[in-house]
């Protein structure tokens, strides 16, 4: 069981994210959750949110799961968590991506994403555990390529 940091736009995949953890999740061993718990950190500042909150869930993972619904790859927070991901630093490894279509939406895949085909997948939303844990472990060893980390960070979010 590998442990998985998941991304997505809390604006309108919440409900889908819980689902997606409910059914995969730590009590179903399909992978541990080292995300952030839904909680509302909208008065800390983006700096105390990213070094204190997001990081050390990142470090705390080998692959990154991005949920991929309408407005994901606008989103600046998931660019930077992809960003973050692929990144091997002081401290932290670098990640595998796994991007996974939510049924039933549009899809704005993350540009990062499309950037780093070696380390990364994407995929429709898995049926099974077991489906999901052989993706999570694809990507798992897709972690160890360089990745393109050239285009810019996303300084503000888009909207389709």
């Amino acid at each position: 069981m590998r442990n998985v940091f998941v991304s997505y736009s809390h604006r309108l995949d919440q409900d889908v994210v819980d689902e997606f953890r409910r059914k995969f999740g730590n009590d179903k061993m399909v992978f541990s959750d080292r995300s952030l718990e839904n909680k509302d950190l909208s008065y800390l500042s983006d700096d105390t949110i990213k070094n204190n909150y997001i990081r050390p869930q990142l470090r705390l993972s080998s692959v990154t799961i991005v949920l991929i619904g309408a407005e994901t790859g606008g989103r600046w927070w998931v660019d930077w968590e992809i960003y973050c991901s692929l990144r091997k630093s002081a401290g932290n490894e670098r990640n595998g991506i796994l991007g996974i279509l939510i049924p039933n939406k549009q899809h704005n895949i993350p540009q990062r994403i499309l950037d780093n085909p070696d380390n990364s997948e994407i995929i429709t939303m898995p049926k099974s555990a077991k489906e999901l844990e052989d993706a999570i472990e694809r990507v798992y060893l897709k972690r160890y390529h360089a990745p393109n980390l050239t285009r810019p960070l996303r300084q503000r979010n888009s909207h389709i």
